[in-house]
């Protein structure tokens, strides 16, 4: 008796501070980033990747405005190289400077030319809070917008990180602890297969749940109109001098959850 009044002991512990999975539908998104809103809200900090069944990926970027300046230059260059020293190309170089002189294939010293100065725009900062997620820091993040309506259906935080081997024996509980700060806002997964009273009587160690989902393996909250999603994935990997790492990608992804069947029935 004392040992099932422990365990939910526990179990009210660990829940008492949890918030329900309507949670997900009050915050709508991630923290600024909000489901359903508007691309052209972002539309500065937004850089192409695909198109792909009625949806566009983009990534998420710093926005830079461009100004121009006046240089003059100290010795002769090829042109290729001045343009890749200004991020810019050959021709665009040409249509700014119509009468710059070159010889035997430099452009030559002593001459003033425009150049285009690539600079982070303070118009349109990006919000650097996105880029940490419980003390993870986020590598990248893409979103998915719906072509016909430019509404935003998902939100992509990338976590890839480059280990120690010997951090295999704590990845489970590292995953662990991803979720509870997730079980604290939005509670327990909502899927069937959910962490057994072992992973709450223990909550120092990892347990089976969390260790059957290192190498491969989903978590998934779903509200009435929001999926959340942990994807998780790990592998050994080596350097080039054939020293192993440890490669572990975490994918937490946020979606409209009609997208999220749509895409799933659709087999992409």
């Amino acid at each position: 008796m004392s040992r099932i009044l422990l365990l939910i002991g526990l179990f009210i512990t660990f829940f008492s501070n949890s918030q329900s999975i309507n949670q997900l539908e009050y915050k709508n998104g991630y923290k600024s980033l909000k489901l359903n809103s508007h691309k052209s809200n972002l539309i500065h900090n937004l850089s192409f990747i695909e198109n792909k069944g009625g949806y566009s990926t983009y990534k998420y970027v710093e926005a830079y405005e461009v100004t121009y300046e006046y240089i003059t230059l100290r010795k002769k260059v090829r042109l290729y190289v001045l343009a890749n020293q200004y991020l810019t190309s050959e021709n665009n170089l040409k249509s700014l400077n119509p009468n710059m002189k070159f010889k035997r294939g430099f452009v030559k010293k002593k001459q003033k030319i425009k150049v285009p100065i690539k600079k982070k725009s303070s118009k349109y900062p990006i919000d650097k809070t996105l880029f940490n997620l419980f003390d993870y820091p986020v590598s990248s993040i893409n979103l998915i917008f719906e072509n016909s309506s430019n509404r935003l259906k998902k939100i992509s935080l990338f976590i890839n990180e480059k280990l120690s081997v010997n951090y295999l024996s704590i990845l489970g509980f590292r995953l662990k602890k991803l979720y509870n700060k997730f079980a604290e806002i939005v509670g327990t997964t909502t899927d069937d297969f959910k962490p057994t009273s072992d992973c709450y009587k223990f909550p120092n160690q990892t347990c089976l749940y969390f260790e059957n989902r290192i190498f491969d393996g989903t978590i998934i909250w779903e509200s009435t109109s929001v999926v959340l999603k942990i994807h998780h994935k790990a592998e050994i990997d080596f350097n080039r001098d054939l020293t192993s790492y440890l490669k572990v990608d975490k994918l937490v992804s946020f979606e409209d959850k009609s997208y999220y069947k749509s895409i799933k029935n659709s087999g992409f």
